[in-house]
């Protein structure tokens, strides 16, 4: 069926459509809200002084999502950060420093992507630059090789 001067309907509801998809948001399922244990404030400065940027903890909603990983955009995903100033982050590793200050830098930064420096170079907040405690890391660290996005 014709809309308007010829035009068929869908060319006008294509572009709804997708701007309602786009505003579904990142929600992985068995996500739920979880009070950011008291060492992630610690882990939040640490991160901030390594930057040298500063930024709101509070504002930070914090979610857990149970098992190993979730889909991400990336593939498969350990944490995540939403510029909604939300961090998910997959039960396995909830408690694993590496993977929630990767995902603080996010929301210090503003920003996606892993520009270095403060990345790696500074921070060395990737699989690739970790090495605080290696030795005590869980031993599976580099074989889970889970995405942080």
């Amino acid at each position: 069926m014709l809309f308007g001067a010829g035009v068929p309907r869908s060319l006008f509801l294509f572009p709804l459509v997708l701007t309602l998809l786009g505003a579904c948001g990142f929600d992985p399922a068995g996500d739920a809200p979880m009070d950011a244990p008291s060492v992630y404030r610690e882990w939040w400065a640490e991160t901030e002084a390594c930057s040298g940027i500063s930024g709101n903890f509070d504002r930070v909603r914090w979610l857990v999502v149970e098992g190993h990983s979730f889909p991400c955009s990336s593939g498969r995903c350990a944490g995540h950060w939403e510029s909604s100033h939300e961090i998910y982050i997959a039960k396995d590793w909830f408690m694993n420093e590496l993977v929630v200050r990767h995902e603080i830098l996010h929301d210090l930064l503003g920003r996606a992507g892993h520009p270095a420096p403060p990345f790696g170079n500074g921070c060395p907040l990737t699989w690739e630059t970790w090495t605080k405690g290696k030795e005590g890391v869980d031993p599976d660290i580099g074989a889970a090789r889970v995405n942080l996005d």
